[in-house]
């Protein structure tokens, strides 16, 4: 069942079609789109496992930099297309159906000034999926790509001292620092989403730098209801 929704983003939007069977864009994504630091000589951004193409749609309403997306599920990749179409981005955007995997083939080495994801949070353990539809599996547990393989190709097209930026939940953060540091990424930038104030943090968002040196800096915490209102609809 193929629907077509506005996606508002700091006072503009952007039309995206999207399958609810499927999955349907998150405020995940968003608030990874409202945490990127853009620079005006970023000219090539790379968005690993693209989904309906939410993130492509939405930075492009922050920067003018090409974009380009990996999206291994093909009829999620051709919504994403139709998408772009619709909003006229594809002398902008471009959505590639491949495994994310085959990104080192597919680009040269240092390509990317940004690359950005919204990857699949969690480890895959059959006998906990056996009921999600193929689509939901892929978005949410590591079937196609892990997050260590993940990293190794950002790290592989990133430019020297280029961003990786990433959401992920917290209870995997000590994961995420081990591989960064095992590949070759410095944690820049680390903020806490939080749903509430006095709830536990269950995701965050990170960007760290290929070979960069070491300066963590935590930024204040992310509410995402805040007196009653959804901090998303506010972006």
């Amino acid at each position: 069942m193929e629907v077509l929704r506005e996606i508002y983003f700091q006072d503009q939007k952007r039309k995206i079609y999207e399958n609810p069977n499927w999955f349907s864009t998150t405020t995940d994504s968003v608030l990874l789109c409202k945490f990127v630091s853009l620079k005006l000589k970023d000219k090539r951004i790379l968005d690993l496992g693209s989904g309906v193409g939410t993130i492509p749609l939405l930075l492009s309403l922050k920067t003018s930099a090409k974009i380009d997306g990996i999206e291994i599920q093909t009829d999620v990749c051709e919504l994403a297309k139709k998408s772009i179409m619709l909003n006229q981005l594809d002398n902008q955007i471009n959505i590639i159906n491949d495994d994310i995997k085959n990104v080192p083939f597919l680009f040269k080495e240092n390509t990317f000034d940004i690359v950005i994801s919204n990857p699949p949070y969690f480890i895959y353990q059959e006998e906990k999926v056996t009921n999600l539809d193929i689509h939901k599996k892929y978005a949410r547990h590591e079937i196609a790509i892990t997050l260590e393989q993940l990293l190794y190709v950002a790290k592989k097209v990133l430019k020297d001292n280029g961003r990786l930026v990433l959401i992920y939940r917290t209870e995997r953060l000590l994961d995420m620092f081990e591989i960064l540091k095992k590949i070759g990424f410095e944690p820049k930038r680390l903020q806490f989403i939080y749903h509430r104030k006095k709830s536990i943090s269950k995701l965050f968002l990170i960007e760290a730098t290929k070979y960069g040196k070491r300066e963590l800096k935590i930024l204040p915490p992310l509410f995402i209801e805040e007196g009653g209102t959804n901090y998303a609809e506010k972006l």
